[in-house]
């Protein structure tokens, strides 16, 4: 039988691509932070980022805190890691409707472009899962449904299906 911390880490990798303690550790490495100061970087308190690396928590509750995580990884490689950790810590971040993915380590891009990435809806469908409630987006999807945009609708119905806690829609 599976522990629930094992669950948490299937969940966090079908909405984040991967476990949340794989991610943070990667981000803690690049950068030579403690735990305490990734919290800081990102906005959280350290004992909420203690419970999603041990996976106690599933989601990212706040959508700026997961934006400066990926801000974060995005920009591991510059040269000035001080001054990007200061620059995203004091950044105010807007969800856009970009989709980043970080890819797991020794995982190539997929050729041609990300809109090929059969994995994409799914990956977007979680990252508006974060936007709103079941409710909120089951509204959005008979909206788009109305006006024949199926596959948005379908999109729409996957990340309602994330929101109410559901299997994502492959």
């Amino acid at each position: 039988m599976r522990s629930a911390p094992d669950d948490h880490r299937d969940q966090q990798r079908a909405l984040y691509g991967m476990p949340l303690s794989e991610r943070f550790g990667a981000v803690m490495q690049a950068y030579g932070l403690s735990q305490r100061a990734l919290a800081g970087v990102l906005g959280l308190s350290a004992p909420m980022l203690s419970q999603l690396i041990s996976a106690q928590r599933i989601k990212i509750g706040n959508p700026a805190v997961y934006e400066r995580l990926v801000m974060l990884e995005e920009r591991q490689d510059e040269t000035d890691l001080p001054a990007v950790l200061q620059q995203v810590q004091d950044s105010d971040p807007v969800l856009s409707t970009g989709v980043s993915r970080v890819r797991p380590a020794g995982e190539s891009s997929p050729s041609g472009s990300p809109d090929d990435d059969p994995r994409l809806p799914a990956t977007l469908a979680s990252q508006l899962a974060m936007l709103g409630t079941a409710d909120q987006l089951r509204a959005v999807v008979a909206t788009a449904r109305a006006v024949q945009a199926e596959e948005l609708a379908g999109l729409l119905q996957a990340a309602a299906d994330h929101a109410a806690g559901a299997s994502p829609a492959r």
